[in-house]
């Protein structure tokens, strides 16, 4: 017997050691979107004449969180109940995966593929390049790696919502109507651009973006106009509040925005406030019982695990985000479930081409994840 093997003993990252207590099933927002799944409710087949929205906050990895309530989401059947998915930064990944119905697949990336070398590299920043590459991610392990489906998202019916910050105006804009996946992937980019951190802005349709979270990182602008009910998935923890940026960071930022657009500056450097004060705000609606439109939150408890936007522990991204499914699973099913760490099984789609081929004359494809 090797007892060496005993020092790499790791414990168990999903064995609960948070409780999950705030069951929503009551909140009209969450009986809606029961209802709609108990009728077998499709997007633009409604009936009860409500358009619901779906809004995921980001973070960097802490949207790890948010997947996991989106994972919860779809694992419970619930994701054709929505009309529109907003999403901010990596919220913008999350709901792109749920649309794709990938979103379980989506939450056990993070633990892995964003800790790819590849992805965030120190000797890279050292050199002058970006500490973080995210086209590398979106461009590289999500088309040819660990496939995003983006023909799902074109075909689902439910509209997708990337929020970004425009460089030019300093305000956070809607970027929405893709129509190809070339177009979901550039508006994943600029929802998540970070400043210098992860590399120029992005270019799309004609105008430079930035970031999602320096404008707003609760993308709630647009769903407050369209929609009559919103569900809104927070990463932090109840009673933890926004931490503004500090030290070299803050200095190097606002140095570096401050050429893009000294406007810029001001936005990151007012953010906490902005988003405890919206944070309060829909605190406020959710228990509204006349609030149009009506709003329920989702956070996860007061205790739970808090990670930081660049978290790279394995162990802390899997607590994170079996505390966001467990907190999403007992507000919308009524029970704090037990998680296994089991491989799940995803069929491997066919490339496009052999889609649209006949179905007798559809080559057989074998494609390396």
């Amino acid at each position: 017997m090797r007892f060496s093997a005993l020092r790499s003993f790791a414990a168990d990252p999903l064995l609960a050691t948070a409780s999950m207590t705030e069951d929503q099933r009551s909140h009209p927002v969450v009986a809606a979107i029961l209802r709609r799944r108990d009728e077998g409710s499709r997007p633009g087949r409604r009936s009860d004449g409500r358009r619901i929205a779906l809004v995921i906050e980001g973070g960097g990895m802490r949207g790890v969180v948010s997947a996991g309530m989106a994972a919860a989401i779809e694992q419970l059947g619930l994701t054709a109940a929505f009309d529109e998915v907003h999403g901010a930064s990596a919220g913008a990944f999350n709901g792109a995966f749920l649309l794709a119905r990938q979103a379980s697949y989506l939450t056990a990336l993070y633990q892995h593929g964003f800790g790819n070398p590849a992805f965030v590299s120190l000797r890279r920043a050292l050199a002058g390049h970006p500490l973080f590459d995210m086209d590398y991610v979106v461009d590289e392990v999500w088309r040819r790696q660990r496939r995003l489906v983006v023909e799902r998202i074109l075909e689902c019916g439910i509209e997708l919502h990337c929020t970004a910050t425009d460089v030019q105006t300093a305000e956070i804009v809607d970027l929405t109507d893709l129509r190809d996946g070339a177009e979901i992937r550039c508006a994943l980019r600029a929802s998540a651009r970070l400043p210098w951190l992860a590399g120029p802005p992005v270019a799309f349709r004609g105008r430079r973006w930035l970031d999602a979270t320096i404008a707003e990182a609760i993308p709630i602008r647009v769903a407050l106009t369209t929609a009559t009910d919103l569900l809104v998935l927070q990463t932090r923890p109840h009673g933890v509040r926004h931490t503004p940026l500090h030290g070299i960071v803050a200095k190097l930022t606002d140095r570096y925005l401050h050429r893009l657009n000294p406007a810029l500056v001001e936005l990151v450097r007012t953010r906490s406030e902005r988003y405890d004060r919206l944070s309060e705000r829909l605190a406020a609606l959710a228990v509204d019982p006349v609030a149009k439109p009506a709003v329920c939150v989702i956070r996860p408890p007061a205790g739970s695990l808090m990670i930081s936007q660049t978290e790279n522990r394995q162990h802390a991204l899997a607590v994170a985000g079996s505390h966001g499914l467990r907190a999403a699973w007992m507000a919308l099913a009524g029970e704090d479930p037990e998680l296994l760490a089991t491989p799940i099984a995803y069929p491997r789609p066919l490339p496009v081409a052999a889609r649209s081929a006949p179905r007798e004359q559809r080559p057989i494809v074998h494609e390396t994840l």
